[in-house]
């Protein structure tokens, strides 16, 4: 059993595994159980990971009733023990799903990257990442059918206008801030800088890079729970929706790569700014498969109200070398830290996909010597290039049609992930909005 002094105080574990939404299920188990949970595991249905964003599972024939919804195995992920946030009592752990013949399930977003991290092993090759969140902190009690900006802890006046990289806002909000802060800490996430965004009451924390990257996947998944618990520990909401607010700047999720060689050496380094060759190839890997990607990096009906023209959001397949209106940007710097962002996807991804189809897309580039696309010169908003999908559906469409996914995340995988987004499509789709009744109701 794992030994650590803090654990004397603790009462429960939260025994954690995010499904396809990256939202986070499991038990809350008595702490006496914690040794018998790292050495034997703890059976849950597979069915969680056919679950939509509503919580309920879609039915499949092959995982659901059919079977009779068998229980699988997860297992303690070593070295993820550690104090929950806002809550003494209570440890959290996270786990993986295995088969009962103790084999990767297939649809448990760590092994879809998992393997496609092989890939990188089997060539001699370490990916390197960091993520960049962007959230909101709201006024959000239910009964609005819309949150609103937030009241500044320190003033008394609610947020209002744009105070990009403000710093009146970033003390404004210290204590919930400093809260993040220090639940980061306690939890080892590496939290290295917080900064005011292009609208009120939003924040970005960028997250420092490791060589492991499901370790920075893990790390971005408990940011988001720390974000939350802090903030309502402060009366506040936070939210990761991808573009809560339609005339505000939306929640991104950036991610930072770049691909070391057998001797540690950067392999996108170069003293030109757009990097070496294999950056180059990198970046046509990417920009090749991004539409057959957008499903995974813009999961739902918001998210594709953030990829609009104009609003610090992408809606290009392009690159260029320091510019924010591309979707692949390479970030000026040291020639030795050459690397690319990756500026597609919303707060609302899982990051376990986001990085999956990120370094498939890279690999698949430096694997076949693609050449990618001009560079953009100025703003890409009003330039006609290539674009992304513009809607749900038609993302989900060249998913669900890829061979490029199915060789990279499992063609079983690519089944379960359209399904369900298929299913909360309809969903969505079905509902009849505030906006419907205001503009038919009295009028046709």
């Amino acid at each position: 059993m794992t030994s650590n002094v803090w654990l004397d105080s603790i009462r429960h574990v939260d025994a954690l595994i995010p499904d396809i939404n990256g939202v986070l299920r499991g038990k809350r188990l008595a702490i006496d159980e914690l040794a018998r949970l790292e050495e034997h595991g703890l059976q849950l249905p597979g069915t969680i990971f056919t679950t939509d964003i509503t919580g309920a599972t879609v039915s499949f024939e092959d995982l659901g009733w059919l079977v009779g919804d068998p229980d699988l195995l997860c297992r303690v992920e070593p070295g993820t023990l550690c104090p929950a946030p806002c809550d003494d009592a209570v440890a959290q752990v996270m786990m993986s799903m295995y088969t009962l013949d103790g084999e990767p399930f297939f649809a448990d977003p760590r092994h879809v990257l998992a393997s496609v991290l092989r890939r990188f092993e089997e060539a001699g090759l370490t990916a390197v990442m960091a993520m960049e969140l962007e959230f909101y902190l709201t006024e959000y009690d239910g009964a609005r059918l819309a949150p609103r900006p937030p009241k500044s802890p320190s003033s008394g006046e609610r947020e209002w206008g744009v105070q990009v990289y403000g710093m009146t806002e970033i003390w404004d909000f210290r204590d919930i801030l400093g809260d993040i802060e220090r639940f980061c800490r306690i939890q080892g996430v590496p939290a290295a800088a917080a900064s005011s965004e292009y609208a009120p009451g939003q924040f970005e924390i960028n997250l420092n890079h490791t060589g492991d990257v499901l370790l920075a996947c893990e790390h971005t998944l408990m940011l988001k729970h720390i974000v939350r618990h802090a903030a309502a520990a402060h009366g506040m909401c936070a939210t990761f929706m991808p573009k809560p607010f339609a005339d505000l700047a939306g929640n991104g999720c950036h991610v930072h790569v770049s691909v070391l060689d057998g001797d540690g050496a950067n392999i996108f380094a170069a003293a030109d700014p757009a990097g070496s060759e294999r950056l180059a190839h990198a970046i046509g890997g990417l920009i090749d498969t991004m539409p057959d990607c957008t499903a995974l990096l813009a999961p739902g009906s918001n998210s594709y109200r953030r990829l609009v023209k104009g609003a610090f959001a992408p809606v290009h397949r392009s690159w260029d070398v320091n510019n924010r209106t591309v979707a692949l940007r390479v970030p000026a710097g040291d020639p030795d830290s050459r690397r690319v962002e990756h500026r597609v996807a919303g707060a609302d991804v899982n990051p376990y996909l986001l990085a999956a189809c990120v370094l498939a897309g890279i690999h698949h580039g430096l694997e076949h010597r693609i050449a990618p696309p001009p560079r953009v010169d100025g703003n890409a908003y009003l330039r006609d290039l290539p674009g992304l999908p513009e809607t749900w559906k038609d993302a989900n469409d060249l998913f669900a049609a890829s061979a490029f996914v199915a060789e990279y995340l499992g063609a079983d995988f690519r089944t379960v992930f359209h399904r369900v987004k298929e299913h909360e499509r309809g969903l969505f789709e079905r509902e009849v909005t505030p906006l419907e009744y205001r503009w038919y109701l009295r009028r046709v």
